[in-house]
């Protein structure tokens, strides 16, 4: 159970919650770890790679790359938020490493938020089944599985019951279909997420809602023992890599007409040869 003698009665009124536990943690940076874990034994680009616009990811490092974007893009939404919430981020459920990108706890209760970026994908949703172009994927399963296991660790240690309301949020999906009957998890894209949350009934009391605050900052609450601390240097190599393949992406895109141009003039000149050396060839079987 948790101690109400170590809640701050000052900080009910306006709001403030200390910021010493988990909520250290910033958006993506569990799987920023990873990345740049793997990134760490990738070779580097040679001098041709890097003029060519090769990317310097390394394996399948694409995957989390793009998931890091994602889950920074959700948290600097989620930072908008009022004072009344707190806001953490990669917290552990204690199965093969498996983490929630984010949880928000508000007068609303606690929200889990299951990040994927797809942009420029069209997202379907009917019912209890999702499309990410034309590949079923099994998110509305992860979303719901998050929400169980915050559920089940609320019920372990706190003496009232706190809605939980799942929810999986698309960055930049190019179009976005959501029919049918709805189902225990909320989809949406990701820009309706702040406008989402403030909208939810607001049900906990404010002594409530910052002892489940003080629980889900507690690292003792977890399973996994995890970095407490805020990450030093994770976010500047990051930023070093994203740099990187942003200027990837630009070589490529100037390279491009140049690489068209060195194709047809190729073409050209093997048709001219070619032409010459069908002349010969038919000149020569008419004499």
């Amino acid at each position: 159970m948790v101690d109400k003698s170590t809640i701050d009665p000052g900080s009910i009124d306006d709001g403030r919650v200390e910021n010493e536990g988990m909520r250290r943690r910033f958006a993506a940076q569990a799987i920023i770890d990873k990345l740049l874990r793997q990134q760490g034994v990738h070779p580097r680009r040679t001098r041709l790679a890097r003029f060519l616009g090769r990317s310097p990811l390394g394996g399948n490092a694409l995957g989390w790359y793009r998931g890091a974007q994602g889950e920074l893009a959700v948290g600097a939404l989620l930072a908008q938020l009022p004072p009344e919430w707190a806001v953490f981020h990669g917290l552990p459920v204690g199965v093969n490493g498996w983490d929630i990108d984010h949880v928000v706890v508000g007068p609303c209760g606690v929200v889990t938020i299951n990040t994927k970026q797809h942009r420029g994908a069209a997202v379907r949703v009917i019912g209890e089944d999702v499309t990410v172009g034309d590949r079923a994927v099994p998110y509305l399963e992860h979303a719901a599985f998050e929400g169980e296991r915050i559920d089940t660790l609320l019920r372990a240690y706190l003496d009232f019951a706190v809605p939980i309301h799942p929810a999986l949020a698309f960055v930049g999906p190019k179009g976005f279909v959501c029919a049918g009957p709805k189902n225990a998890v909320t989809v949406l894209d990701a820009a309706d997420l702040v406008s989402w949350l403030t909208d939810l009934p607001r049900v906990l009391a404010p002594l409530e809602r910052f002892q489940v605050i003080a629980l889900l900052d507690d690292p003792a609450s977890w399973a996994e023992t995890v970095p407490v601390g805020t990450g030093d240097g994770l976010m500047e190599r990051f930023t070093v890599l994203d740099n990187q393949m942003r200027s990837a992406r630009l070589q490529r895109l100037v390279l491009a007409p140049l690489e068209v141009v060195i194709g047809l003039g190729v073409s050209a000149y093997l048709a001219v040869n070619l032409g010459v050396v069908l002349v010969g060839a038919i000149s020569s079987s008419g004499r």
